[in-house]
This record gives C-alpha cells, sequence and structure tokens, in this order.
C-alpha cells in the first residue's frame, strides 16, 4: 500500500497496481514469498537474485548522479 501511493504521488505512470508489481517480481526471481502460520498474508522479500541485481545496478549508477 505505501509502495503503490509513493508511486501515485510521484506520478510516475503505469505503477498503480502493487499486486502486479510484486507478481512480475516473482515471476522474474527477484522477490520470494515468505508464508507465516500466524497470518493469513504472506510477506515478501527481496530474493538472492534480486540482491545482485541492485548490487550490479549500485555499482553502475554514480552516487554523484543520485539527487
Amino acid at each position: 500500500m505505501i509502495l503503490d501511493r509513493t508511486l501515485a504521488t510521484r506520478g510516475i505512470p503505469g505503477f498503480s497496481n502493487v499486486a502486479t508489481i510484486v507478481t512480475n517480481l516473482m515471476n522474474d526471481g527477484m522477490v520470494d514469498t515468505i508464508y507465516n502460520e500466524n497470518s493469513s498474508k504472506p510477506r515478501y522479500r527481496v530474493s538472492e537474485r534480486g540482491h545482485q541485481l541492485l548490487g550490479q545496478i549500485g555499482k553502475a549508477i554514480n552516487p554523484s548522479d543520485i539527487p
């Protein structure tokens, strides 16, 4: 819900459905689903593959380019 609001308030087109975003990330292996016996809703976390991609992106981006 927070991601959905943040993207909407920043005017980022096509990102108003968090469920679709998470599903796409899961399908691409970037996010793992974590099921807990104490909750009816699953949790999500960045997968090992997702961490690797984020690391590569972090190395490619010049920190001085980030506002």
